[in-house]
């Protein structure tokens, strides 16, 4: 149950100037793609609102990114429970600042967990995790650590 709020509120800065989680009906239908054009807008000045950065057709769905470019998959596993295959720069740079974590991620192969993720049924908690260890490890491949 904590999940499930945690994964629909949003922080939004108060007059006192802190960071307040809120749950915020309506806004929390929006899905994440990455790529785009609309935008969150107002978490700073209490005025939340979706900018349309491109001209929206009658009936298409409007999504916005959640986080930022900065974003990992750890990130959107743990706040959202989905992971994004374009994450794969901030994947990068949290196994950078975490360079203890890349001996765990080699006690197996890449190909092996590929080969587990692909017989694993889709979107179970395993699967989720599974999926999470295959794009750390593309993302340890791709900057050669």
């Amino acid at each position: 149950a904590v999940w499930l709020v945690q994964s629909r509120v949003l922080t939004v800065q108060g007059a006192d100037g802190r960071g307040h989680k809120l749950l915020i009906p309506w806004l929390d239908m929006f899905n994440h793609r990455a790529s785009s054009p609309h935008r969150l807008a107002g978490r700073t000045d209490g005025m939340l609102r979706v900018l349309a950065g491109a001209p929206v057709g009658a009936g298409e769905q409007v999504e916005i990114v959640y986080g930022t470019s900065g974003t990992s998959n750890a990130e959107f596993l743990g706040h959202y429970g989905f992971l994004d295959p374009a994450a794969a720069a901030a994947d990068e740079a949290l196994l950078r600042a975490h360079p203890h974590a890349r001996p765990l991620l080699k006690q197996t192969a890449l190909a092996d967990d590929e080969a587990v993720l692909a017989a694993t049924e889709p979107g179970s908690h395993e699967a989720l995790a599974l999926g999470l260890r295959v794009a750390l490890k593309r993302a340890m491949a791709r900057s050669g650590v």
